[in-house]
């Protein structure tokens, strides 16, 4: 009964305290938006009894800043003082409260215009394909691009936006997943019109071919005459196993060019491989030179 009589008395007392308020905003035009770091907090140091100070100790407060009633604008800024925000505080505190002082006094709030800009999503990828199998076609993100909004100078110099990193290993059957968006980099207060993008190929069984293709010379004078060796070379070409029968020879040159050898001053020919079919994914040659000398 003492202590209880105790605890009442104390709490009867006055006591000067200081509250911090987390500050949120209303009233904040659409097409604008506040570019600090982090949101602002106020302190408000208050003289009221024990008893109404209690229940301090258990919430977390919050401010409303409102941008159309208690705030003043200079250039590309906005401006709160506690003298225009203090009848709003002392509404949520309730009159038995006295506000005695708030720190700081200022918040000076920069804001940028918002803007929208539309830039293409990047896969960032690690995709192991089992032995034996591959894609033909390029990884397909779905939407290939997304809107970024923010204020015009954060989002000028986006020139693009990764997806967080797709780790897939011995893979033999489509894939059709979905992936977040990287921002991390990027300011906390950009927004983006798309969380996850969609990303799909269909994979198939893959084999490797082999033909031998004869060379083409190019840019040979008529009164030149010349002996090169070799005649053929084989090409290696990559493909899906349901299209092997339908590449042919024929869809693959190898080109040397006589001025570019002579220009040089090479005793040799430089061969290019030329891929007429989109059926092969990859080709190389067997052999990169070809020996040449000038008969006449």
């Amino acid at each position: 009964m003492a202590f209880l009589i105790l605890v009442v008395t104390k709490l009867s007392e006055t006591y000067v305290e200081t509250i911090p308020f987390n500050v949120t905003y209303q009233n904040l035009p659409e097409t604008k938006i506040i570019t600090l770091d982090s949101t602002p907090k106020v302190n408000v140091t208050v003289s009221t009894h024990g008893f109404n100070l209690l229940s301090y100790y258990f919430q977390n407060y919050t401010y409303k800043l409102d941008f159309e009633n208690i705030t003043s604008q200079k250039d590309n800024t906005y401006i709160w003082t506690a003298e225009k925000g203090s009848y709003s505080l002392q509404g949520q505190l309730g009159q038995s409260v006295k506000i005695i002082s708030v720190k700081p006094d200022t918040l000076i709030l920069p804001f940028g215009t918002l803007s929208v800009k539309s830039v293409p999503v990047v896969l960032k990828s690690e995709i192991n394909y089992a032995i034996g199998y591959d894609t033909l076609e390029k990884v397909e993100v779905i939407p290939d691009s997304v809107k970024i909004i923010g204020a015009e100078e954060e989002i000028a110099n986006i020139e693009f936006i990764e997806t967080m990193l797709l780790d897939l290993n011995d893979i033999k059957t489509n894939i059709n997943t979905t992936i977040g968006l990287e921002l991390s980099n990027q300011s906390k207060r950009l927004k983006l019109s798309e969380e996850k993008v969609t990303i799909k190929t269909n994979v198939e069984k893959f084999t490797e071919g082999t033909f031998e293709i004869p060379l083409a010379i190019l840019n040979k004078p008529n009164a030149v005459e010349i002996n090169y060796f070799p005649k053929y070379i084989k090409v290696s070409y990559y493909l899906s196993l349901k299209d092997y029968k339908q590449v042919k020879p024929n869809d693959f040159k190898i080109e040397c060019d006589y001025n570019e050898a002579i220009e040089a001053g090479a005793s040799f020919f430089v061969p290019k491989l030329i891929i007429n079919s989109d059926k092969v994914k990859s080709a190389k040659m067997k052999q990169n030179k070809v020996e040449y000398i000038i008969i006449k």
